[in-house]
């Protein structure tokens, strides 16, 4: 590490706000169960990341930090809290990578979709960064769920399409095209969509409560 300063991880996560978070379940779920999912897959994340990510944890809000939940999580968990800039996902992404980058030498981000992500991955994600350089988790859809960099290049989110299926071909594209290595941890799946929540509670059962019976 730069400077022997801790390693950053940005989680980003939206406010749980029925009707703005996980309407990819709709039908199947209402706008409040919807948001009752998000509140309690960000707090799993946190969890999740406090044990396991060996440096810094940042958790980094929209629209504003005044969300009960994220209040909460702030006092209960040993991490910074802060606002996402504006700007698309790439924008809001390379902000805080530049500034991790310039603290510590090294950063990291993550989404809120991701909660039961291994314990060990994020352990070996943290250990590909430090003595790799540059690392990403790829997703089963097409994205990713995890970046960690070692260097500020504007071009890694050049013409990516945030949302698409090809998030993780365009950006392992970008890099090669810069010059940059770029490691991969375990591919692991995000929770989007209904399939994929009845994915997780057939092995989690604290999701089970949203499947029903």
């Amino acid at each position: 590490m730069s400077g022997n300063r801790p390693i950053p991880l940005y989680l980003f996560a939206k406010a749980p706000v029925p009707g703005e978070v996980k309407t990819r379940m709709y039908p199947r779920m209402d706008a409040a169960g919807c948001a009752r999912l998000a509140a309690t897959m960000l707090t799993h994340s946190v969890e999740n990341l406090h044990r396991h990510w060996p440096g810094k944890l940042v958790l980094t809000v929209s629209p504003h930090a005044q969300f009960e939940v994220f209040r909460s999580l702030r006092s209960s968990v040993d991490m910074d809290l802060e606002v996402q800039i504006e700007g698309d996902l790439g924008s809001r992404m390379m902000h805080v990578l530049k500034r991790g980058v310039k603290e510590s030498g090294y950063s990291a981000v993550m989404g809120c979709d991701i909660p039961h992500l291994p314990g060990e991955t994020l352990e070996n994600a943290y250990e590909l960064l430090t003595t790799r350089g540059n690392v990403i988790g790829p997703a089963t859809d097409g994205g990713f769920y995890f970046l960690g960099v070692n260097q500020e290049n504007e071009r890694i989110f050049r013409d990516v399409r945030w949302g698409e299926s090809t998030v993780l071909s365009r950006v392992r594209a970008n890099f090669s095209e810069c010059g940059l290595a770029l490691a991969s941890c375990a591919e692991s799946r995000d929770i989007d969509t209904w399939d994929d929540l009845c994915w997780l509670a057939e092995t989690d059962a604290r999701y089970r409560e949203f499947t029903g019976p």
